[in-house]
């Protein structure tokens, strides 16, 4: 073998050449490399530049590319019939651009292992322009997905079978190939047209699809069927029955594919059953009933709420076939259970355990204020209390209407005497005054009357009218308030359920401050020359201050003054 000193001097010359051309490109690669960081300079994916971008923002191009190719319109035809088009985009269709492997295919060029290759795309890219395809294609999912919204709009989908009724009698619907487009033809199509920028279109071949049943699978689903409509089938409740005739039965059923398309099955049409049967199904349903107390002796029960029913086409659906394949034909219907809003546990869960408090004040019998005292105690009568929550008397009971049952009867209004609707229930606001007071509760809103009433407890009553003045109340204790009325004809009684650590006494101060009724003359001249009517004997005024003393000791005054009345007299001339 001979050495390089041995070769003839123009072969070692150009030896010498080749291998310092081969050192310089070695270094002149090397100098690229350094100097040229991301991608190469004038590279294009999809016609855009992405020169000089490194990792992180080449990525970021390349999704914003695959956003724009992904929003061009794309017209889609079939070959068989390219009259019959169907308008779409890349993005709708599923189209992606793997952004990472991608990136990593355009950050390559240039630093290929093969150095010759390496040099040349530094070359290219110095005096030219470099294209890298993107690494593309269908999502599988989304494909699959737009091919299922879109079958049939160029071509027919194969039909898998199915039956229909002439009255109740089954005819069977047998299974028929369809043509549609070629699949890989139609996602090969697609991506290199979504590459493209711009509108574009394509024309794909179609092919023939088989159904995935037979005749078979409807015979079988006939036979199902046929038994299903065989004669009516009973769901029950409680409180009736719902029977669904062999002719309904016939209007609810349906057949489809089962879910894994492999097979036909008979299916119960919710929408259809509530058509048939709503109103009939409508009678069963039941309203929920709050729980609520009752009164035995001293001691106090929960009565259960109870839940209430709701047809529900979907449960009701779900269980016909399986009723239908049953000896009887008949089951119970389900339904919906509609929660009571004051259930059980609510009820169990306020502790009301005891009386509290309680207090009667009499009237007069069969006066028209009477029926309005009436009225009130029954819109009262078995009100709940939660604790923490304040409860306003006006609030709970609302107008006082003739639609209610308020009747007219004497009021006082603004110290006045009228006649109004509902007149003469401060019998009522007094008695349910005394029982917030002995209960011990926070009394937030009251005022007593502007003269005193003899049938009243002096310092311990209100009066109460729309809008103004209201009786309120706070239930500040830790368990719930159940309210009881009852009366008799002469009698009202107010009384407070809760639960109670000790009785309120009350200490009444004397009366004081008093002020004598004044005199008042009218002019009446039907009256004789010494004729004297006295229409109002006055009332006087005076000030007293009630205590509260709750247990431990801890005290509460109230003070209220009673204004004066005059005397008022009538004369033939004053």
């Amino acid at each position: 073998m001979r050495s390089y000193t041995d070769l003839p001097r123009p072969a070692r010359l150009t030896i010498f050449i080749v291998v310092a051309l081969f050192a310089l490109s070695a270094i002149a690669l090397l100098a690229l490399r350094l100097t040229r960081s991301g991608s190469l300079p004038q590279t294009m994916v999809a016609g855009v530049d992405v020169g000089g971008l490194d990792s992180t923002e080449l990525r970021r191009e390349l999704r914003e590319i695959e956003t724009r190719l992904g929003a061009d319109p794309l017209t889609i035809a079939s070959e068989d019939d390219e009259a019959s088009e169907l308008s779409t985009t890349g993005s709708e269709m599923g189209y992606e651009i793997d952004a990472i492997e991608t990136a990593e295919a355009v950050l390559e060029r240039g630093r290929q292992g093969n150095p010759l290759a390496a040099f040349v795309d530094q070359l290219t890219a110095t005096f030219g322009a470099i294209t890298v395809e993107p690494i593309d294609g269908m999502a599988d999912e989304a494909f699959v997905a737009w091919q299922e919204e879109n079958a049939g709009a160029l071509g027919t989908e194969p039909f898998a079978g199915g039956i229909s009724f002439v009255g109740t009698k089954v005819e069977p619907q047998y299974p028929e190939p369809g043509m549609v487009l070629a699949t890989d033809e139609l996602s090969d199509k697609a991506v290199v047209a979504t590459r493209l920028p711009g509108e574009d279109s394509i024309a794909v071949s179609t092919q023939t699809a088989d159904p995935s049943t037979d005749d078979a699978d409807v015979d079988a689903v006939v036979e199902q069927a046929e038994s299903v409509v065989a004669g009516p089938i009973t769901l029950t409740r409680s409180n009736g029955e719902l029977t669904i005739t062999p002719r309904e039965l016939a209007k609810v059923l349906d057949v489809g594919l089962a879910e894994d398309k492999a097979a036909l099955e008979l299916r119960v049409k919710p929408k259809a059953l509530q058509v048939a049967v709503g109103e009939a199904a409508a009678e069963l349903e039941t309203d929920p009933i709050d729980a609520s107390f009752e009164l035995s002796g001293a001691s106090v029960n929960v009565v259960p709420s109870i839940e209430g029913f709701s047809f529900a086409p979907k449960k009701a659906a779900g269980q016909i076939l399986k009723v239908a394949a049953t000896r009887n034909r008949s089951a119970v219907l389900k339904g919906v259970t509609v929660p009571a809003d004051f259930t059980t546990r609510d009820a169990k869960s306020l502790d009301i355990t005891e009386q509290v408090s309680t207090f009667t004040t009499s009237h007069a019998c069969c006066e028209a204020r009477v029926t309005n005292i009436h009225v009130i105690a029954d819109l009262v009568d078995g009100a709940v209390v939660q604790p923490g929550e304040s409860f306003s008397l006006n609030d709970f009971v609302g107008p006082r209407t003739e639609a209610k049952g308020f009747i007219g009867a004497p009021a006082i209004r603004d110290g006045e005497f009228v006649e109004e609707i509902g007149g003469g229930i401060s019998q009522f606001a007094t008695t349910f005054f005394n029982a917030i007071y002995f209960g011990g509760y926070d009394l937030l809103e009251f005022q007593a009357h502007s003269y005193y009433i003899s049938r009243y407890p002096m310092g311990r009553e209100a009066t109460i009218s729309t809008p103004a003045p209201d009786l309120a109340f706070l239930n500040d204790s830790n368990a719930g308030i159940y309210i009881d009325t009852s009366y008799g004809d002469t009698s009202i009684t107010v009384s407070f359920y809760g639960n109670t650590k000790g009785e309120i006494e009350s200490v009444s101060g004397q009366p004081h401050n008093y002020e004598q009724p004044g005199r008042e003359c009218r002019e009446n001249a039907s009256l004789g020359k010494k004729e004297v009517v006295v229409v109002d004997s006055g009332h006087t005024g005076f000030d007293i201050v009630v205590t509260r003393v709750f247990p431990g000791g801890a005290e509460e005054e109230f003070f209220t003054r009673y204004l004066s009345s005059p005397v008022i007299v009538e004369r033939k001339k004053c």
